[in-house]
């Protein structure tokens, strides 16, 4: 039979909103046998970098919020810095882009805190499967009662579609260990950067890291690819490397997003909206046109069942437009085997049963 996965369109009518809409179903999918009197409720989402126009509406968090505190939970919303150098790769820039784009705490109703910290620091082991070992989970979201995943469904460039997977696989960990799920590759110091300041001889655990005639040099041998010595670095001088293998990255992201639900185990909620479905991810400063109109919203608590869904679906729609076209086709990389991978893992089920509200 598969897991049960509930949809709403995302047509608002006289008398029944989108708004509307949302309630009923996250009411429906199960939200409120979830949360507890009490429970410190994590809203992981995705608050748009800074010139993206594409990322979800405050509006639709509000509503999250609400039914959150009616069962009497106290709800917060939250994700981690990134690995990049743009408008979230510390808690001040990050905030500051968030109230922005229209995420202020007073006009919310709840606060916002950035899960791993100021600097990205702040974040809890958990264990993986073999491409990574462990993980680094945003300390907030780890240490949460419980966890509302609200995802924006779109395309990504990287690993083909951006969902469930990628909101929690990658928008979860802390920033030093989005390192090695982007790359393979470790990380060399840029030397004409570097001012031989010693602190990521400080922080690197595994001591891969020594001052040599003044400059910082990392021992590839040594080095675990944890990342902490990228964030540290006040000069910016041990940069990303982005070389990556498609199927690799999946895999990791896969395995990430296990490792962050693992605590969660019948105390975590999914809500994935197909609506302005780009080929890129809110990443971006900026934002192309959609690809397709807006589907609806699908929520549960399999997570692999909905973002089957939400493949599907958007697939089926891309089809309805361009009958010779998928998905990949608008990203360059199909996304199709972290799906296959992630039921291999555990993460869910790939069957599932479409309950239209």
């Amino acid at each position: 039979m598969g897991g049960e996965v509930f949809f709403v369109n995302f047509e608002g009518t006289r008398g029944d909103s989108v708004l509307d809409k949302l309630k009923r179903l996250c009411n429906h999918a199960g939200l409120n046998k979830i949360i507890e009197e009490g429970d410190l409720v994590a809203i992981k989402l995705h608050f748009g970098e800074l010139g993206n126009t594409r990322m979800l509406r405050p509006q639709f968090l509000k509503i999250i919020i609400q039914l959150v505190k009616e069962r009497g939970g106290h709800p917060f919303l939250t994700d981690c810095n990134t690995l990049f150098y743009r408008g979230r790769f510390n808690a001040v820039c990050h905030l500051e882009t968030a109230n922005f784009n229209g995420y202020d705490q007073a006009a919310m109703g709840a606060p916002l805190i950035i899960a791993d910290g100021l600097k990205g620091l702040d974040y809890r082991l958990a264990r993986a499967r073999e491409g990574l070992s462990e993980v680094k989970v945003g300390s907030a979201i780890y240490e949460a009662d419980k966890l509302v995943v609200v995802t924006h469904f779109k395309g990504h460039d990287d690993v083909g579609f951006g969902g469930i997977i990628k909101n929690l696989g990658m928008g979860a960990i802390a920033r030093p260990g989005k390192q090695a799920i982007h790359s393979h590759m470790k990380p060399v110091v840029e030397t004409s950067l570097c001012n031989g300041c010693g602190k990521c001889v400080e922080v690197c655990k595994v001591k891969a890291i020594a001052i040599e005639e003044g400059k910082a040099f990392i021992e590839q041998g040594n080095c675990n690819n944890c990342g902490d010595c990228l964030v540290i670095c006040p000069r910016k001088a041990i940069p990303v490397n982005w070389a990556r293998d498609d199927k690799d990255m999946q895999r990791k992201l896969v395995e990430s997003c296990a490792a962050v639900l693992a605590n969660k185990k019948g105390r975590a909620f999914f809500v994935s909206f197909l609506v302005d479905i780009t080929a890129f991810c809110d990443c971006r400063s900026w934002s192309p046109l959609p690809i397709i109109h807006d589907i609806g919203i699908l929520a549960g608590t399999d997570p692999l069942a909905i973002e089957q869904a939400s493949y599907d679906l958007v697939d089926m729609h891309i089809k309805a437009v361009y009958p010779e076209k998928a998905l990949h086709d608008f990203t360059g990389v199909n996304g199709l085997y972290m799906l296959e991978y992630a039921e291999t893992i555990g993460l869910g089920s790939r069957e599932y049963q479409l309950i239209k509200l």
